[in-house]
């Protein structure tokens, strides 16, 4: 119904697209209302200008492009977001608990209170790879780095014995390589200076 198919101008209402598969499909100003996706595959599939009001996106999110898109009230909780790029896109009222980020882009796409975990976050994540642990910082004090939540602050104060009962040594060693730069990058990027705070 939907593999490899073109949709365009057309609303859908209240569909129940749990493992739906949409790989490579095309919709093109399209309107989805209510509609729940869990674990639907979207494996490489194009949305352009369309709109999705209270979805729930907890899908395989691979190589997927959305353009000029709007979500409203949408989960993406929990939902695997891997190579894919939302480029102008409006995310509002949403939220993204436990979702996984993995080269994921949000070129001129806004953030308007969208939940993550406990807190609200109104700018997109910026995201670090490549390092062996997902780092995602975001632009309310917070930031994740594998599966540990916490507050800058938290990060940057945090004993070396405390990071090694994480992981065990593994994690010991990614921290020691890798803290000062991560904290780096947050100041240049104005998410969080820690110049004045005293380093434990």
């Amino acid at each position: 119904m939907f593999r490899d198919a073109e949709h365009f101008n057309e609303d859908f209402y209240d569909g129940p697209f749990s493992r739906a598969d949409f790989a490579r499909s095309e919709f093109m100003n399209c309107n989805f209302y209510s509609c729940d996706f869990d674990r639907a595959d979207f494996l490489g599939a194009i949305f352009t200008g369309c709109d999705f009001h209270q979805c729930k996106l907890s899908s395989y999110i691979t190589g997927v492009r959305f353009e000029n898109c709007s979500f409203r009230e949408c989960s993406f909780d929990e939902a695997y977001i891997f190579s894919s790029e939302f480029k102008n896109c409006e995310l509002v009222n949403g939220s993204m608990t436990d979702a996984m980020l993995a080269t994921a882009d949000f070129p001129g796409t806004s953030f308007n209170n969208v939940k993550w975990k406990d807190h609200y976050i109104n700018k997109p994540p910026v995201l670090i790879q490549g390092i062996g642990n997902f780092v995602v910082a975001l632009d309310n004090g917070h930031m994740q780095i594998g599966c540990r939540y916490g507050t800058y602050d938290w990060f940057w104060d945090c004993p070396d014995r405390e990071v090694a009962a994480m992981e065990g040594l593994k994690s010991r060693r990614f921290w020691k390589k890798n803290k000062q730069w991560i904290f780096d990058m947050l100041k240049a990027q104005g998410l969080y200076d820690y110049a004045s705070r005293t380093r434990t």
